[in-house]
């Protein structure tokens, strides 16, 4: 039996995948050795549609839905039968089924083997669900010598931790996890670092890695003696405070830490179920991971409920003075299956499309804004982005990364691929240009 696991790409509407798809590479690991497993990304190669394969299996996030669906009806046509899974699936179960022959609704630790003996025994279901989240202690290692080798900003991904604690009302996350973290075994950890290139730096994926303080100090402790370098892709700023642990992740070799700042809006915050940032912290957080010498990735969301254009001009003028090394700016999209989707929908304030999946970009508002126009949070937004992402503002994060060692090799890639993605975008625009644009709100 040959099983074909498939990433789908990003079109330029949302940002470029730079990293290897490691929920298949775990994937792979928990498959039976007597089947044969190929994975591709669409991100870095193209679908092989013609290759003789029993089962493909696709990973699906909103993002790459519109592919996903392509991808299926190729090989469906061609007579493969195509399953899958992924956030967007458990949200979407309907409209997946109408181009998959099975969608996974759950995490598939404890039941990926079944999975793949009913295929083979031509009694697979239509739909596999579990409301148990299953521990990930002591599991088979992710199969990295499947993933390809070139294209990637590093072939070097970790998961330590699945899940999240926190409900945050417009995360995915939040209804996913239930509010339950998962960890693994730290031999596990350390074994899967040493098979891999420590000349390359690891990126940590967590949802959010240092959710508990003094596991987190035990990982840290951990990884000292391997002298590896690593990013951490997601953190929240309740739980940096512990100069104990900073140091430690510093010690251990963390270069950046991307943190949820969301917005500098205390009351949207709090309407978010994100109550516990405080925005008088802020700059204090970043202060402490510079001190140590950790770069700080912000993370913002634009348009969340109660914030106004003037909330978007508060934030701009946050990160312009506080030394924020990268950032991720995000419009608010009313994920599938989040409770911000559903209060949307509750509150008549949904934009129903019925072809939302293929019309998704980046920059699109899919809801009425509670507080400001659609108009005033398009052009906030693109102010915004524009601004942050000139040539004048990247410029002085990548000086600053350069006179204080911080990184300054990730932080020029991520500066770059910011500017980049923006400009495609909005393309350039001047300052007068955008003077007028902010004033139109």
């Amino acid at each position: 039996m040959k099983l074909k696991l498939i990433a789908p790409k990003c079109d330029w509407g949302s940002a470029t995948n730079k990293y290897p798809p490691y929920v298949l590479a775990t994937l792979a690991g928990l498959t039976p050795s007597d089947i044969d497993v190929v994975i591709e990304d669409q991100n870095v190669e193209e679908i092989d549609y013609d290759e003789p394969v029993d089962l493909v299996g696709i990973t699906v996030i909103v993002h790459t839905a519109k592919n996903a669906f392509l991808i299926a009806d190729e090989f469906r046509k061609r007579g493969v039968t195509t399953f899958m899974g992924g956030v967007f699936v458990e949200a979407c179960p309907d409209e997946c089924l109408e181009h998959a022959d099975s969608v996974i609704l759950c995490e598939v630790e404890d039941i990926w083997a079944d999975i793949l003996q009913n295929f083979s025994d031509n009694n697979y279901k239509k739909c596999y669900r579990s409301d148990k989240r299953p521990e990930i202690a002591g599991l088979p290692l992710p199969r990295h010598d499947l993933l390809k080798k070139k294209g990637y900003l590093t072939n070097n991904l970790i998961m330590i931790s699945k899940g999240c604690l926190n409900r945050c009302q417009f995360c995915t996350g939040g209804v996913h996890w239930k509010g339950q973290v998962k960890t693994r075994d730290i031999d596990d950890i350390i074994n899967e670092i040493k098979s891999l290139d420590s000349s390359q730096p690891f990126i940590f994926l967590d949802d959010n890695l240092i959710w508990n303080e003094e596991y987190a100090k035990e990982i840290f402790r951990a990884l000292i003696p391997l002298k590896i370098q690593w990013i951490c892709s997601g953190a929240c700023v309740d739980c940096v405070e512990d100069m104990e642990l900073i140091q430690l992740a510093k010690d251990s070799g963390c270069l950046a830490m991307l943190l949820g700042f969301e917005t500098v809006n205390e009351v949207t915050l709090k309407a978010s179920g994100k109550g516990f940032n405080k925005v008088e912290k802020y700059k204090t957080t970043i202060e402490n991971f510079h001190k140590v010498g950790i770069a700080v990735q912000g993370a913002f969301i634009f348009g969340l409920d109660g914030d106004t254009v003037n909330t978007i001009k508060d934030t701009v003028s946050f990160i312009e003075n506080s030394d924020l090394d990268m950032l991720t700016l995000n419009m608010l999209y009313p994920y599938p299956g989040t409770p911000f989707r559903d209060k949307l929908i509750k509150e008549n304030r949904l934009i129903i499309d019925e072809n939302e999946w293929d019309n998704f970009t980046y920059n699109r508002i899919m809801f009425q804004p509670k507080s400001m126009t659609i108009k005033e949070l398009a052009n906030g937004f693109k102010w915004a982005t524009i601004k942050l992402a000139s040539k004048e503002a990247c410029s002085k994060r990548l000086a600053a990364a350069v006179k204080y060692d911080r990184a300054p090799e990730y932080i020029f890639d991520q500066n770059m691929q910011f500017r980049r993605h923006v400009q495609k975008m909005y393309g350039e625009w001047s300052q007068k240009e955008l003077d007028e644009l902010i004033n139109d709100c």
